[in-house]
């Protein structure tokens, strides 16, 4: 790859998200402006929410909303918690841990689940806090917690959340179009995803699945109905009267339209499969190099992302830099607890392929190797070769 500035641009961003997105993509961000109450709009937006219920898999509401993914999250809190309710928050890493003081902002009093950082819940250790907080309203978990590069087993929680009457908030940002999620089947109460991950469009965009039994409590909720944070105004005027409540961002629409088209034409069980062989494959690589993985187990691994163990003797960020700088690949460090431990190399919709994951790795040899810390390229390069192969 081409020799890089300080303040160039890398060729290719396999971060934590966003990550690079497709030529499509782009195209359609570059469309004409159009008033956001056109009908021609508005038919846009219909087809899109159309697209993304098969994409989450459900037969109900999902809304697309103006803002980072953070934003439906906290909408989540602000319009199913009112002050005194329980909520068990399941916390794995440095997300999870975040939505706990989300919660607590609306009044809630969070009986969190705990794990190391570099492993995932149980589904004994949940029970655990059901049957201990029978009086539980609502239960939280994020799905792929990027930052440890795990999943949590969300199909059997949900599924007994649901069985016991609790209401589930899902934070799968970098799960959704990666990782099997179906909504409906599994119970899922809210569903939150974000445009710049496994869908592989620009960032901006929170997309919030709601259900029926979650629109029940939204709407009984005394919370007023005014802030951009309820969900009222999107049931009373685009829900009733497809009228949208705010301003939507037009190009960011037009760019998630043509990266939901990519999904649905290649299929979405397919687009899955490939995201599980990209993180495979990259997983495999590691180990046959002779780095580690920061997760404890394979079973408990994220397909949006992998974790590697920085080995020792190496700078996280003159890593990081070696790999911006001299081949032009953009990769994320820890965060919290984590910093300085770990790089994070993300495989998510468009770079979730054989090329580009084989590309990324090529490029962390070559930089370990500049930096005096050489790996077994030839092992790692083969094993993720197999992976694809056998697909």
């Amino acid at each position: 790859m081409t020799q890089h500035s300080d303040d160039s641009i890398p060729e290719l961003t396999m971060a934590s998200g966003p990550t690079t997105i497709y030529p499509q993509v782009l195209a359609a961000m570059s469309k004409p402006m159009m008033h956001h109450h056109d009908p021609h709009f508005t038919a846009l937006m219909h087809g899109v929410t159309t697209k993304l219920a098969q994409v989450f898999k459900t037969a109900g509401t999902v809304l697309p909303i103006a803002g980072e993914s953070i934003v439906g999250l906290e909408m989540a809190a602000y319009n199913l918690v009112q002050p005194g309710d329980v909520c068990i928050n399941i916390v794995t890493g440095v997300y999870g841990a975040g939505y706990s003081r989300v919660l607590k902002a609306y009044g809630a009093q969070v009986v969190e689940v705990r794990t190391a950082y570099n492993s995932s819940a149980t589904m004994d250790m949940v029970l655990d806090a059901m049957d201990s907080n029978p009086q539980a309203k609502i239960i939280a978990m994020v799905h792929s917690e990027t930052p440890s590069a795990s999943e949590n087993p969300i199909k059997e929680i949900c599924m007994e959340a649901h069985r016991r009457g609790m209401l589930s908030i899902v934070d799968s940002v970098s799960g959704i179009g990666g990782s099997n999620v179906e909504t409906d089947a599994w119970g899922i109460d809210i569903c939150v995803t974000g445009s710049q991950k496994c869908l592989s469009c620009s960032a901006g965009m929170a997309l919030v699945s709601v259900s029926d039994k979650a629109w029940d409590a939204i709407m009984a909720c005394p919370r007023y109905d005014s802030s951009y944070l309820s969900f009222k105004p999107w049931r009373r005027k685009w829900l009733e009267h497809s009228v949208l409540p705010y301003t939507a961002p037009i190009s960011l629409v037009y760019g998630l339209d043509a990266a939901l088209d990519i999904i649905l034409d290649a299929g979405v069980n397919e687009t899955i499969a490939r995201h599980e062989t990209a993180a495979q494959g990259m997983r495999a690589a590691v180990l046959a190099s002779g780095l580690e993985l920061w997760i404890d187990d394979e079973s408990h691994a994220a397909h949006s992302v992998t974790a590697i163990r920085i080995p020792q003797g190496v700078e996280d960020a003159e890593l990081r830099a070696t790999l911006r700088e001299s081949y032009g690949l953009c990769v994320s460090g820890g965060l919290g607890p984590m910093d300085g431990q770990l790089v994070r190399i993300g495989h998510m919709g468009a770079t979730a392929t054989r090329q580009r994951t084989i590309t990324a790795f090529g490029a962390l040899a070559c930089a370990l190797a500049d930096l005096g810390h050489p790996i077994d390229a030839t092992a790692g390069l083969d094993a993720l070769r197999r992976v694809w192969s056998e697909r």
